[in-house]
């Protein structure tokens, strides 16, 4: 059986949930093409891909009660696969200006999107604290689909205070360079499909996971042309609404209650070209 938190569900639901995701983004592409009729947006595609970074803390120590019980951590590399489809509004295009008043808000532009994320396949060993202990093999494959937003604040800005502090003037040279670039950041919440398979030849573990995820990244985009923006970035990924933390039943060793617990940080270097599929007046112009 898999699980979503605490709750059992079949266990063909993560493998529904992962073949669904491409459907999604079909499906939000054209709600997104409605939406970009009526309002003053930038409808986008991101491919994107990486590498993503595993630290797996484990603790088995309670296997049917041996001393010399599981425990200990290990990192682990994998590549990534990732498509993100979205809608990029100026900041000050958000909402009605009259309902702001005197307030001015800047032009930086605040993307909305959904993206799903696979490929990630771990392995990692877990050795257990006797001189005979058996080695424990685990492989974690992660599937993520996320819903995102980001906020670009263009490089020329953030190069204002710098210019004013060492009375650098207006450098128009420097600024056509840095024109094309901004940086970002932003977070996103979603859902995680998690598959666990681990076996030390005596004890093994399998288990599913539909559960919660979210995350937060930063990083920099740089304008190539009108039509394609180049970006790459950090992303803090969190598996799981318990901190990232997965249990897994155990069979094969003395106990009835044997489990491993698995305490999940994941961390990622993404690289994405946005591709401008097409532009929309504003609704509040």
């Amino acid at each position: 059986m898999a699980r979503a938190g605490n709750i059992e569900i079949g266990s063909n639901a993560v493998a529904v949930a992962r073949e669904s995701f491409l459907t999604l983004i079909l499906v939000t592409g054209v709600l997104l093409s409605a939406f970009a009729a009526s309002a003053d947006v930038n409808l986008y595609a991101a491919p994107q891909f990486g590498i993503s970074n595993i630290i797996a803390d484990t603790n088995g120590n309670a296997v049917g009660g041996d001393p010399n019980g599981l425990k200990g951590d290990d990192t682990d590399s994998a590549p990534l696969l990732g498509l993100g489809i979205g809608v990029e509004v100026p900041m000050n295009e958000l909402v009605p200006r009259e309902w702001l008043g005197d307030v001015r808000l800047p032009n930086w532009p605040v993307s909305f999107e959904l993206e799903a994320t696979g490929l990630r396949d771990y392995d990692f060993q877990t050795r257990g604290s006797g001189a005979t202990a058996e080695v424990y093999s685990t492989e974690i494959t992660a599937t993520t689909l996320m819903a995102n937003t980001w906020t670009d604040i263009p490089l020329t800005t953030m190069w204002r205070p710098v210019q004013y502090v060492f009375g650098l003037g207006r450098q128009p040279r420097v600024r056509q360079w840095i024109e094309p670039g901004s940086f970002y950041l932003g977070a996103g919440v979603g859902f995680v499909a998690l598959d666990i398979k681990g076996t030390d030849n005596v004890l093994s573990g399998k288990d599913d996971y539909l559960d919660f995820a979210w995350n937060v990244g930063a990083g920099f985009n740089y304008a190539l042309n009108d039509r394609f923006t180049l970006s790459a970035g950090y992303r803090y990924l969190g598996l799981g609404a318990n901190t990232g933390t997965q249990e897994v039943d155990l069979t094969g060793g003395p106990g009835t209650n044997d489990e491993l617990e698995y305490d999940l940080q994941v961390h990622e270097f993404r690289v994405a070209i946005k591709i401008r599929l097409a532009s929309f007046r504003g609704v509040w112009r």
